[in-house]
């Protein structure tokens, strides 16, 4: 259920209250089309269009191209070689040619590592663009709650200007019989007017909202942006154990961080290979003039790793500890999901509890109070401090059951993002 506070501006009877004086109006809000702004269409654009999103989209695909590059050996060489040079000359075209085409062999079990080293690469790329993807999204639907909220405080304010007008006009009425001082008409005019302004200060707020929300849509700032449509308050759905075992199997960051580990592991597991020799095979075609099958040599090596007491050990070493990191830091993530899936949960919780008190008891209470107010100073029987303070009253009323709704659905926001899944259906 949806509390709504619509006045009609074209309802408003503006009332001269002094000579040379006029009431003020509630500021106008830009006219909204028939369709109110729909987040689900405007997430759909989004991740179409977004310049952060299709960037991050890229370097997921470059990395998933540098995976058959792992498996591949390195490049052959073609040489020749001038062999049994006359002495004390240069004359090659004396000496033996001899073709030679050498490929290196790495250990078995390298191309395989490296090519797990660049799957995780392409799997933690692949989870940095959702999480880049979730960030985005947890900022349009931040704006897009905050622009639902301005939009309720607006018809709030747009409301009490309606409520102080009718106050200072029956001010006026009452100064010009002399039942009330003027005091009390100064304080009625000063109260709209103050209201009027209010009105305007939330409509350039507004726009403010609106530019924010046309940059993630990659859209001209001053482009028109509706109203958002009706929000309904529900409940917060399942709970946090619940969502924790989701978060283990779709959250973007903590996957990085498992793939992130995971590589370390594989990249740990090639250190240790690159202590074993590659075998490098060079084969050798003398005097081409005898044809393809003339006699030739085949030259194999072995590409020890003779430094590895200074490079290829402490590369190991430099491998185990960042194995040893990357777990931890694993871990420390997995941690730090399950807080703040707890926290968001209940803080969600807390201001849905909230506006459901609100809504059904402390709004409909505050409004009478408002109606008996002005009805007993308009008829003479009652203090305007007794009415302004029934004004106050319900338009923090209204405006806590907004915020706290809208709070709700930020708390939900976050829980997306902490989770890896949507949890409500326009999401």
């Amino acid at each position: 259920m949806t509390i709504w506070f619509r006045t009609p501006l074209t309802t408003l009877i503006i009332v001269s209250m002094t000579t040379g004086a006029t009431t003020p109006v509630a500021a106008r809000a830009e006219p909204a089309p028939s369709e109110p702004l729909s987040l689900a269409h405007l997430l759909d654009e989004m991740r179409r269009v977004n310049p952060d999103l299709l960037a991050a989209r890229k370097r997921w695909e470059a990395a998933q191209a540098k995976i058959p590059q792992a498996r591949g050996l390195p490049a052959p060489r073609i040489g020749v070689e001038f062999e049994e040079i006359p002495r004390g000359t240069v004359k090659l075209n004396q000496a033996t040619l001899m073709y030679q085409l050498i490929q290196s062999l790495p250990f078995p079990g390298k191309l395989s590592l490296r090519h797990q080293v660049a799957v995780k690469e392409a799997q933690l790329a692949a989870t940095m663009f959702k999480q880049s993807e979730w960030e985005t999204t947890s900022m349009l639907k931040e704006v897009y709650y905050n622009l639902f909220l301005v939009d309720r405080e607006l018809e709030i304010q747009q409301e009490q200007v309606v409520w102080l007008n009718q106050a200072a006009a029956a001010a006026q009425a009452r100064y010009a019989t002399g039942a009330a001082p003027q005091t009390e008409l100064l304080r009625a005019q000063a109260d709209a007017l103050e209201a009027s302004n209010m009105a305007t200060v939330l409509t350039h707020r507004r726009k403010a909202l609106a530019a924010h929300l046309n940059h993630l849509l990659n859209r001209p700032g001053h482009a028109f942006v509706s109203h958002p449509g009706p929000l309904s308050l529900i409940d917060v759905p399942d709970s946090p154990e619940e969502l924790i075992a989701q978060a283990t199997e779709r959250q973007p960051e903590l996957l990085a961080f498992k793939f992130s580990a995971e590589r370390a592991e594989a990249a740990w597991r090639l250190q240790k290979r690159e202590l074993l020799p590659d075998l490098e095979t060079m084969i050798e075609l003398r005097d081409p003039a005898m044809g393809p099958f003339g006699p030739w040599d085949l030259t194999l090596a072995l590409v020890l790793p003779f430094w590895f007491w200074t490079k290829q050990k402490y590369g190991v070493k430099a491998a185990l500890f960042d194995k040893e990191s990357a777990q931890a830091a694993y871990q420390g993530m997995q941690n730090e999901i399950q807080r703040r899936i707890h926290e968001h949960w209940h803080e969600a919780k807390a201001a849905y509890t909230t506006a459901q008190l609100g809504q059904e008891g402390l709004i409909p209470l505050a409004r009478q109070a408002v109606t008996t107010a002005l009805a007993a100073y308009q008829s003479g029987r009652g203090p305007f401090m007794e009415l302004t303070d029934a004004l106050v009253a319900l338009k923090a009323r209204q405006r806590t059951y907004y915020q706290h709704l809208v709070v709700l659905e930020q708390h939900i926001v976050m829980l997306e993002q902490s989770v890896g899944v949507a949890l409500r259906q326009s999401h």
